[in-house]
């Protein structure tokens, strides 16, 4: 017999108090009686009735007694518990595989250590008839065994675990937790018992229902190079540097190398010494200038003072130091020197506007671009190669240049290899609006155009464009179309700003920064990537190639196209745009922060469904014992009746 609320017997405590009520109960007092035949009758009935009353207040007691010890009882409500009828039990195992469970201690990882620590739960799981479900949560959580209870197929599945390099298992990112829980509920929920056990480096201040088993090692540390930044402050870089130090207070040697600093192809190098406790992040600065308010940081170490303003790429390492995880001892930080992109501009009739326009354009692409401006004078011939981008305005030269991006604006006729058409001009009394189409309004060159704003006097109209978009019209007649072709990419605008108010508008840089964004996308946006963060790739050509990591000459032919990358370290994008001269381009995939912190805490560990019991076998006693509460009622109230007899 169990009970499901032993507080209940503190009711007992009414025994005590019936047996002080029976001590301090009053006993019968000597009275006078007038009449000595009275006194002796009484004395004579009271002799008979003794024996009988002295048996009556016994039963009354023990009755008594029971009713209170059914009222306890029913207050602790009593029941059997019912036979267990599962025939088996089952064991869930998830394995952490994290890029911090490649952290190693006397040349063993902590991946390692968790799939040992299996083995010998394994050998438990087997004993007892059990059967044993191993997740390993990766990048993409997974079973390797299901609800298996065959002796071999566990040994070899964990064996091969085991032999396995843990480089090949586990990911560099964050583990898939969140899959790996999914996993488990499809075994806990159907199960009634079923226990989750995780193997894991990170410690859960609320694990719930799973069992977290740690496998760190007091012996392991991590220094860490956690980020690196270039920003640009008044025309100068400040590198600022953010290094950590785990499971250890200790002072890391961080050496930074600038290359190609200056544009000289000269390399900076400075070693300091940063001073890492408690898991602090420290950044180490190099400036032109101190930061008199940061001085009064302690989280900020000054180094040596830097006159940078163009590198080609900074690499930042760990020295001096071998510690238990040295995936993040090192950092590569690219895009410190613009891409030079270009420009030749040549007009019969020269206006400011496209100079204007190409000041907002640098200015705009600065991050990525060094736009460098040519204009051609109406006495000089115009080149026909050699730069990145041609505008021509209103003269045309004879054959259309092939080696970079050509935009015609109110052209004059038709250059040979140009495949587009003109008729003759027309004009207006009053100013005429433009107009567009819904496929055109979703073309890039349109994005954030309104072509109802713009309004001409004359236009040309385009009387046949072969593989081109046409983006807004005149009347019916086409006056800006679009081609994007990988060996050819011109865009015609056949009116004049002389005839429009469009150089009066803000549509017209926007325009202008649109067609160059269009025809000459940056190959990717930023330097620094996560591990298994979804890179966008564009291409001012038809292929692109991608190599670093386990990667070899992956060509990309589709743009914008994505990519996903699984291991740190440097990759170099590879591209022939259309001048001919191959453009290399390289960035950095690091490891995530959190995995830097080998002795990382999380809040609340998500725990999944577990079975739930709507049936029982357990035998309920509260009805039971209700009934001999009411008996016991009974049999008192009928001992209290017979008094007077």
């Amino acid at each position: 017999m169990s009970w499901l609320t032993p507080l209940g017997f503190l009711g007992l405590i009414g025994i005590v108090i019936l047996i002080i009520i029976y001590i301090i109960k009053p006993n019968y007092q000597n009275k006078i009686i007038s009449s000595t035949f009275v006194w002796k009758l009484s004395l004579r009935y009271k002799k008979k009735k003794i024996p009988l009353s002295k048996l009556r207040n016994i039963l009354l007691f023990i009755c008594q007694l029971l009713i209170i010890t059914a009222i306890a009882g029913i207050l602790a409500q009593p029941f059997i518990a019912g036979e267990d009828n599962d025939e088996y039990s089952e064991k869930v195992v998830i394995i952490d595989a994290s890029a911090s469970m490649l952290t190693e201690a006397a040349g063993v990882t902590r991946f390692e250590r968790a799939v040992e620590m299996v083995q010998e739960l394994s050998e438990e799981v087997v004993e007892n008839n059990a059967r044993l479900t191993v997740i390993v949560a990766g990048e993409t959580a997974s079973y390797i065994l299901q609800e298996s209870y065959d002796v071999t197929e566990i040994n070899t599945a964990l064996g091969d675990l085991l032999t396995s390099d843990p480089k090949e298992i586990c990911t560099y990112g964050t583990p898939d937790m969140k899959g790996a829980i999914e996993l488990a509920e499809n075994i806990t929920a159907i199960y009634p018992k079923c226990d989750v056990v995780l193997y894991s480096d990170t410690t859960y201040l609320d694990a719930g229902k799973i069992t977290v088993v740690p496998v760190t090692d007091i012996s392991e540390y991590n220094a860490a190079i956690l980020d690196v930044r270039a920003i640009i402050d008044e025309n100068y870089y400040r590198v600022e540097i953010d290094v950590a130090c785990y499971g250890l207070n200790s002072p890391v040697m961080v050496n930074c190398d600038i290359y190609g600093a200056n544009l000289d192809g000269a390399t900076i190098s400075f070693t300091n010494e940063v001073l890492c406790e408690y898991d602090k992040t420290k950044t180490l600065v190099y400036a032109l200038r101190l930061d008199e308010n940061s001085e009064q940081n302690p989280d900020i170490v000054f180094g040596d003072e830097l006159s940078l303003y163009s590198y080609d790429n900074i690499h930042v390492s760990i020295v001096g130091a071998v510690d238990s995880f040295p995936d993040d001892d090192s950092f590569y930080l690219y895009g410190g020197e613009k891409i030079p992109l270009r420009v030749q501009y040549y007009s019969s009739l020269p206006n400011s506007y496209f100079g204007t326009a190409m000041l907002v354009l640098r200015d705009a692409l600065a991050d990525r671009w060094n736009v460098e401006f040519k204009e051609v004078k109406r006495e000089e011939t115009p080149e026909l190669q050699g730069f990145d981008v041609y505008i021509f305005e209103h003269a045309m030269p004879n054959t259309v240049p092939n080696d970079g991006i050509v935009l015609l604006f109110n052209p004059d006729g038709a250059p040979a290899g140009a495949d587009f058409g003109l008729g003759r001009p027309v004009a207006f009394r009053d100013e005429y609006p433009l107009t567009s189409d819904v496929e055109a309004l979703a073309h890039p060159i349109m994005n954030k155009i309104t072509a109802e704003n713009i309004t001409v006097t004359q236009y040309t109209p385009i009387t046949h464009y072969n593989g081109y978009d046409a983006l807004m019209y005149a009347e019916s007649a086409p006056v800006l179309i679009a081609k994007n072709e990988p060996f050819q990419k011109i865009a015609v605008m056949s009116f004049s700003l002389n005839y429009s108010n469009l150089a009066m508008l803000l549509e017209f840089p926007l325009m202008i920064y649109n067609m160059f964004e269009y025809f000459s996308p940056s190959t990717f946006e930023g330097n620094v990537f996560d591990i298994n963060e979804e890179i966008s790739l564009n291409s001012r050509s038809d292929m692109l190639t991608v190599n670093g990591g386990v990667i070899n000459d992956l060509e990309i032919v589709e743009f914008p196209d994505t990519v996903k990358l699984s291991r740190p370290g440097v990759y170099t994008v590879t591209q022939v745009p259309i001048s001919g001269e191959a453009v290399v381009e390289s960035f950095y995939v690091k490891l995530p922060a959190e995995e830097s912190n080998i002795y990382y805490e999380e809040d609340v560990l998500a725990n999944p469904i577990y079975y739930e019991v709507t049936e029982t076998n357990d035998i309920d006693l509260l009805l039971y014992f209700a009934i001999a509460l009411v008996a016991l009622l009974f049999a008192e109230w009928w001992l209290h009746s017979r008094e007077q007899f």
